[in-house]
């Protein structure tokens, strides 16, 4: 064949290839359709139908429920009242943009007497308040609901929280027998950006920290390192014999418990001292305020992974959890202070921390702390025990207080007391499991002393939501 036809034969090859080529992919764009979040359909990285993976909607399998700590009114004079909600988002990544509410006042009969609708940002992982001020009512209102977008299920997207640049100075709460009034600082930290326009809360509670009174005003932006001065009145006086002073910070505490092997002497059923520990640990949580935050995480050759809950306003939550702590049964379990008390600090340094909270931490144990083992000599017996005091060190130069309630007799009382404690007025004694409810009453009462009134002051929080 000459030359000339196998170059012709060779150039219509190398076109037709190229023809097909151009078909075949032509072809695959017309019938083949790339996965969106709007083709209702589950596809791609979805974890449903148009939402999770890589859709910003998320799904509604994904989403914990927001968790009301209480709703309440509080007269302001006769028929009118001022209407409020503590609420807290516990979803790390998501949240909601002007989502609709609606407060509903009912008698104690459950007779609906007036509703308030409002709308709100719901940020990730955070705990905010609702307000409505000078709402006219017809009747008793005893009881008050929050419900959001109409009681059906939101649309949640995925959100980042802004991080707050704004602290609180110089709060006084005064004139609590006459027409109180409540000041407090705003100062922004931030010495570059200016913030944006500031809701602000202020909530007062009662020793046991029962809201008594609440209100609500707005701050302009704050200039760059700038402060501005805030206040709250009522016409109405919190008591007639103001007595002491004031606790003006909420407490977040990480309750650590022992459940290793040595919880349970005798083989009883229930067993002891686990069950007389756990319902003592309760009754510090029902012993807590509502603004008050509790985890749990438990311990025996090494902690809670993932812990068994994590700090929360949702007390009977907590409370569910400590129910739930068991022994483990078909292994020697051990006893890693250490490592729960580190499990603990951390949780207390995560964004579920209430800022210019005290932190706290109550750790109950009944055993030598001997895990984890030292992973160059397993013969060196004081290892667990050093490890356990650099953590709790290392806790308490972050500011965080630890509170150690050694069970038993055979405790090492000096250890935990000079090395795990914050000082040896943190470090309590429980000769028996019976000694443990008056122990965690104690605590209670020292954490935050029962004075005359509790201040909090709330701002709004802000994110950034994906559209």
């Amino acid at each position: 064949m000459e030359w000339s036809k196998k170059r012709r034969i060779i150039y219509g090859g190398v076109v037709a290839v190229i023809i097909v080529s151009l078909l075949t992919f032509a072809g695959y764009q017309f019938l083949h359709k790339t996965p969106t979040c709007f083709d209702n359909k589950q596809n791609g990285t979805e974890a449903g139908v148009d939402c999770g993976g890589a859709c910003s909607l998320q799904c509604s399998s994904q989403i914990e429920p927001l968790r009301v700590a209480w709703a309440k009114s509080f007269v302001i004079a006769p028929g009118r009242y001022d209407i409020g909600a503590y609420v807290e988002n516990p979803n790390p990544s998501a949240g909601t943009k002007d989502a609709p509410f609606v407060f509903k006042m009912m008698d104690d009969t459950g007779n609906l007497l007036a509703e308030y609708k409002g709308m709100t940002d719901i940020v990730p992982q955070s705990t905010f308040f609702l307000f409505a001020g000078d709402i006219s009512i017809v009747g008793d209102p005893k009881k008050v609901e929050v419900e959001f977008n109409g009681g059906s299920p939101m649309r949640w997207v995925k959100a980042k929280a802004a991080p707050s640049t704004v602290i609180t100075k110089n709060q006084a709460l005064k004139n609590v027998d006459t027409k109180p009034r409540f000041d407090a600082t705003l100062l922004n930290t931030d010495l570059v950006n200016e913030t944006p326009r500031l809701t602000v809360g202020a909530i007062i509670y009662d020793a046991k920290r029962n809201p008594i009174a609440i209100s609500s005003t707005y701050a302009e932006g704050l200039s760059p390192g700038g402060q501005e001065n805030v206040f709250f009145t009522w016409l109405k006086q919190f008591t007639k014999n103001p007595q002491g002073g004031m606790c003006v910070t909420p407490v977040d505490t990480m309750l650590v418990f022992d459940r290793s092997g040595s919880m349970n002497t005798g083989n009883k059923n229930p067993p002891e001292p686990l069950t007389t520990a756990k319902n003592a640990a309760s009754a510090y949580v029902d012993a807590t305020d509502f603004a008050d935050k509790v985890g749990l995480v438990s311990f025996a050759t090494s902690a809670s992974s993932p812990i068994d809950h994590e700090l929360s306003i949702d007390h009977g939550s907590v409370r569910t959890a400590i129910s739930n702590i068991a022994i483990e049964q078909g292994s020697t379990q051990n006893t890693n202070l250490g490592e729960a008390l580190l499990v603990a600090s951390k949780e207390l340094g995560t964004t579920r921390h209430t800022k210019n909270a005290k932190r706290v931490i109550i750790a109950l144990t009944d055993g030598d702390t001997n895990r984890p083992l030292d992973p160059r000599n397993k013969n060196n017996s004081v290892y667990a025990e050093e490890y356990a005091a650099t953590i709790a060190k290392t806790a308490r130069d972050g500011g965080v207080e630890i509170y150690v309630v050694g069970l038993g007799t055979a405790i090492k009382s000096a250890f935990l007391r000079d090395s795990i404690a914050t000082d040896a007025r943190y470090y309590f004694d429980a000769k028996t499991a019976g000694d443990l409810q008056g122990v965690y009453k104690s605590i209670a009462e020292v954490v935050c002393k029962k004075e005359n009134f509790i201040t909090e002051i709330m701002i709004t929080p802000s994110a950034v939501f994906e559209k």
